[in-house]
């Protein structure tokens, strides 16, 4: 059954990769950050059950720990562009560095908990230190997604652009807060798994029901509703640029 799990999240993730490859190149310079790290953590999926599928071994246990951070910062990413999109005066050097700041977050969260899984695998440490690092990682990535669930209410009550970017930005909005539910339910299973360290809860190993459900079934939903979204907005970077290219124009005729 466990390989009846990883065989189907192979197929799946290898088909998802190349609409989000797509989507990747349509929704352009705004939309890089969340579609470049949705197509990433399709690609851990893809490594984390091809690896599954031939033994559950650690580095199987340590992908799936962190393949977590490439799907909160692809949110972040998205919720980026979709405040790009939809908030009216946006200031978008402070834009870009709340997204510098966010991402070193996420990486030393995930550094954090691949680095306490490494060690509770190898037992090259001492079982409690490791743990340690474990719980202050994946506390960490907590945290991160209690911060989107913040900037993403923020960005509904945010001044909003009438105008087809707005409703563009405002259905990525959207996607990003029916995703989060999702993937709050994926964050909270493995912050349950790693402070407790229940055997039926493990990610690749525990009960089928369990990984199934708070874990394959929470990210897939999350993934899926990216990319119809991004598929229904993937002309918006296009029109972005079209008015770029109209400002001079309007300039000179006035």
């Amino acid at each position: 059954m466990t390989n009846n799990l990883c065989a189907a999240e192979l197929a799946i993730y290898i088909a998802l990769a190349i609409p989000i490859l797509y989507l990747l190149a349509k929704h352009g310079r705004p939309g890089l950050l969340g579609w470049l790290f949705l197509f990433i953590f399709s690609s851990l999926r893809i490594v984390g059950s091809a690896l599954g599928l031939k033994s559950s071994s650690p580095t199987a246990s340590i992908i799936s720990s962190v393949g977590l951070s490439p799907l909160l910062l692809a949110t972040s990413g998205i919720l980026h562009e979709a405040r790009f999109y939809r908030v009216a005066g946006l200031d978008q050097k402070l834009e870009w560095a709340l997204a510098l700041f966010y991402h070193i977050f996420v990486v030393g969260g995930v550094a954090l908990t691949a680095a306490g899984s490494a060690k509770l695998q190898s037992h090259e440490e001492s079982v409690e230190k490791a743990e340690k690092l474990v719980k202050a990682g994946i506390a960490i990535l907590t945290v991160c997604w209690v911060a989107l669930v913040a900037g993403t209410v923020a960005s509904f009550i945010a001044p909003v652009r009438k105008s087809a970017l707005g409703r563009a930005g405002t259905m990525l909005l959207s996607a990003v807060s029916f995703a989060l539910v999702f993937i709050g339910i994926r964050v909270f299973y493995s912050l349950v798994y790693l402070c407790t360290q229940n055997p039926s809860l493990n990610p690749t190993t525990g009960s089928l029901a369990v990984r199934v459900i708070l874990g394959f079934l929470s990210e897939l939903i999350a993934v899926l509703a990216f990319l119809v979204v991004g598929l229904m907005t993937r002309n918006a970077s296009k029109q972005t640029r079209e008015r770029i290219d109209m400002l001079p124009v309007s300039r000179t005729s006035h």
